[in-house]
């Protein structure tokens, strides 16, 4: 039969099973259920308290999940203590990754960063934020796990003696947030504040005879340092929170018509003032163009104008899709 609290139940059980399990547990799940409900009831219709009744009768969706996945039996970590502990792996890993490498950043910034094109400087400015991720993602693993091993040797319950009141709704393809989204923000906010702060000198061209100019002005890009923490900071906020929803939620929208209008504020501070723009830069571009491309220096001269307008479309483009999606899909 259909009913809210059966496909929230199947979901609550299904939703941290590998991909492969999840069609072949909702089908078993659904037909046991309906079995379990005709005992019950027989030719009569089910009642909500009916349904209760069976699905409190099969147990908590964490300790279910544990027996289908076969993970009920794991030496160090085992069960529904398993499961969570995957899913916690899966959300908190990337986020310290993210977090130790925006800080080696930062620590990088501060102390000078890279001051000049050599190799050797360069290579280790680059892997200093990479070593930093790794260490913290080892970091993160070790106390995760000492944690859920000594959860699963003291037993300590999750609160799900009384859970049919606390199912999670059971989201529609197009409200749900993959996993690999977020995560892919949350790692463009790092790139964007390591390329800015510590290799702005990588955007700009090669020029014969004098070798490579940087587009934009390093000191002067360098100077805006706090908003351009503050703008990752922000981003990195939001795409965990994301994270964490799983779903476009009100609380989710919010929290991005907030955290938009200050990253919107802080790129504005960064980029507004044609200032940034190298100018030895401009003028080759101008030798090189002359009167014959006008409007290519034209659109060169205001890049740092047009990729601020990129950054403003992209953010009410993300405050409204954020809206309509969660009023349309959010309870």
């Amino acid at each position: 039969m259909n009913h809210e609290l059966i496909d929230r139940y199947i979901y609550a059980v299904t939703r941290r099973l590998p991909q492969k399990l999840r069609g072949d547990v909702d089908a078993e799940l659904a037909g046991l259920i309906s079995d379990m409900l005709e005992t019950r009831c027989g030719a009569v219709t089910p009642t909500e308290k009916d349904v209760r009744v069976v699905l409190t009768e099969l147990g908590a969706p964490g300790k279910l999940a544990a027996k289908y996945s076969g993970d009920e039996g794991s030496a160090l970590i085992g069960g529904e203590y398993f499961l969570l502990y995957k899913f916690v792996l899966k959300l908190v890993l990337p986020i310290a990754a993210a977090g130790v490498a925006f800080a080696s950043v930062l620590a990088l910034l501060l102390n000078g960063g890279p001051q000049s094109g050599d190799p050797a400087e360069i290579f280790t400015a680059v892997f200093q934020p990479i070593g930093g991720a790794f260490a913290g993602v080892i970091q993160a693993f070790a106390i995760i796990t000492i944690v859920f091993a000594v959860l699963e040797r003291k037993k300590v319950s999750f609160g799900e003696g009384d859970f049919i009141d606390v199912l999670p709704l059971v989201p529609v393809k197009n409200e749900r947030i993959k996993p690999w989204e977020p995560i892919a923000g949350m790692a463009l906010c790092v790139v964007m504040a390591l390329v800015f702060l510590a290799f702005p000198q990588v955007m700009g061209g090669w020029m014969d005879g004098v070798g490579w100019i940087p587009a934009l002005d390093t000191s002067v890009i360098r100077g805006f340092w706090l908003p351009i923490v503050l703008w990752a900071a922000l981003g990195i906020g939001k795409e965990t929170l994301r994270l964490v929803e799983g779903r476009y939620t009100r609380r989710l929208a919010i929290a991005a018509s907030a955290a938009n209008p200050v990253i919107a504020a802080c790129a504005a501070v960064t980029f507004w003032s044609s200032w940034i723009m190298n100018p030895v830069f401009l003028a080759r571009m101008g030798e090189i163009f002359g009167e014959e491309g006008p409007i290519a220096m034209a659109v060169i001269g205001k890049a740092h104008l047009i990729f601020l307008g990129v950054v403003f479309f992209a953010l009410i483009v993300e405050t409204v899709t954020f809206w309509v999606k969660a009023l349309k899909y959010g309870k």
